[in-house]
Parts: structure tokens; C-alpha cells; sequence
């Protein structure tokens, strides 16, 4: 045994030798896609954010319609186009004329790429004033960043007269219909050239329902789910809209319960 220990020591001393050429000479596995971030990680491309003033006082014309003196409640819809990234957070600003003020529960919104949020600014105007459209410029900037801003322009419609009453449509029960069943849900429609404050509902002449109408649109629903346990025969169903001057709009439906 002795005689061959020269040998197995040449052959260990090639093995190793040959190990260290294919080490030496094996090409590095290719880099991850994106560059840095390790395997299976994408890359993040940031946008401008998007802002935009929800409430209208009519289709196409962005605004409400306030009296003197008055709070309004805008709807800011604030929407994050970033691409392949995590969530950002953006501070809103609503810039009114002086004499405004304007107060927000929170300006600020943490929202995912591709993500959308409501916040909302509550605006008062000046007891005095004159009738007329007052500009609001909404803007929204990436916290942390000094270029990526979006903006929307609205308005505060002041207004001081007004003889129009509300206008009511889209009633159900429609007049002429018979309904069936335990309990049905009682609706109307209203809009206002200026802005409808309420709706109330009577049925056979008894007071039902009140909807109180939220002031960031023109427009307002009534929705009543009405019991209709023994009330088989014809009815009567009255709805009056009022808007914030005092003028009221009315629309009766007859039908029956079969």
C-alpha cells in the first residue's frame, strides 16, 4: 500500500485542478428582469395623479349652486395612475376666492397604483355677496414630490332668487299600475335648476317618508319600502320636492294593490 501513495496523490491533485478550470470558466447565470431587484420583482413607473370635482349642477357644467352664507360639500375623486408600484400618498388643496372658506376632514389619501378615493371640502361663502360664479381650483400632489400634480377647476354658483319648483319624474308605483306582493319600494326622481333640498312622500294622504338631499348635486332620489299587508283597493301616492328658496313640486299617482 505503502509503494502506491504517490500515485493517489497525483490523481487527487488532478481531480481538484480540473474542478477549478470548469469553475473558473462556467458563464454567470443571467441578471433579473428590472435590474437589481432580484428574481421576479417588475419595474414601477410613476404618473401624474388625476383629480376630479364629482358634483355638477347640471350635466357637463361643474359647479353648485349655494345661497349666500351657505356650506356646500364637494366630492374630490382622486385617482392614482401609477403602473407596476406600491401605494403613494397624495395631499389634495381646494383653492377658493377670498372670503371663502373652505375646511376638509382630511386632505390627505393613501391609495394603491391603479387605486381611486373620495375626499370631501366643505365650502362657505360669504354672507354677503353677490350673485355670480366663483371659481374653485382643486389640486392633488404626490407627497414627497414637487412635479407630479393634477388639478380640476369648479365652481360656487351663488344665487339669491329663484320662483322655479323642482321637478319630479321617474314615480313608482307609475299611475294607472297595479302592484302585488307583501311590500314594495316607493321612488321618485326630482331635479332643480338650482338644487333640490328634500323630498317627502305621502301615501293616501298620510305622511310617510322625508329624504334630505345632500348638496353636491342637482339632483336627488326618494327610495320607501312600503308595507302592503291589507292594503288591497286603490291608493294614492303624493310626492312634493322642495328646493332651498321655499318652491315645492308635486306629483300624485293613483294605482291599485292587487
Amino acid at each position: 500500500m505503502a509503494r502506491n501513495t504517490p500515485n493517489l496523490r497525483v490523481a487527487l491533485t488532478a481531480a481538484v485542478a480540473s474542478l477549478v478550470l470548469v469553475l473558473a470558466f462556467t458563464p454567470a447565470a443571467p441578471a433579473a428582469p428590472g435590474g437589481g431587484g432580484g428574481a421576479g420583482k417588475t419595474s414601477c413607473t410613476q404618473k401624474a395623479p388625476v383629480v376630479i370635482v364629482d358634483n355638477t349642477w347640471q350635466w357637463g357644467a361643474p359647479g353648485s349652486w349655494g345661497l349666500p352664507g351657505q356650506t356646500l360639500t364637494y366630492a374630490i375623486d382622486v385617482l392614482n395612475y401609477d403602473v407596476g408600484c406600491g401605494s403613494s400618498t397624495f395631499a389634495v388643496n381646494v383653492a377658493a376666492p377670498g372670503g371663502f372658506s373652505v375646511s376638509m376632514p382630511t386632505n390627505t389619501i393613501t391609495l394603491k397604483a391603479s387605486g381611486s378615493g373620495y375626499l370631501k371640502a366643505n365650502v362657505t361663502s360669504p354672507s354677503a355677496i353677490a350673485d355670480g360664479d366663483y371659481p374653485l381650483t382643486v389640486s392633488v400632489q404626490r407627497v414627497g414630490s414637487s412635479t407630479s400634480i393634477g388639478s380640476f377647476d369648479s365652481y360656487y354658483r351663488v344665487y339669491s332668487y329663484d320662483t322655479l319648483a323642482p321637478n319630479l319624474y321617474w314615480a313608482s308605483p307609475g299611475d294607472g299600475t297595479t302592484i302585488t306582493g307583501n311590500s314594495y319600494n316607493v321612488s321618485v326622481s326630482s331635479d332643480d335648476d338650482h338644487a333640490v333640498e328634500k323630498i317627502e312622500l305621502y301615501i293616501d294622504n298620510v305622511y310617510r317618508s322625508t329624504t334630505v338631499c345632500a348638496g353636491i348635486s342637482y339632483r336627488c332620489q326618494l327610495y320607501y319600502n312600503w308595507s302592503m299587508r291589507g292594503a288591497q283597493g286603490q291608493h294614492t301616492a303624493s310626492f312634493r320636492s322642495f328646493d332651498r328658496m321655499g318652491n315645492v313640486g308635486v306629483l300624485t299617482t293613483t294605482f291599485t294593490v292587487g
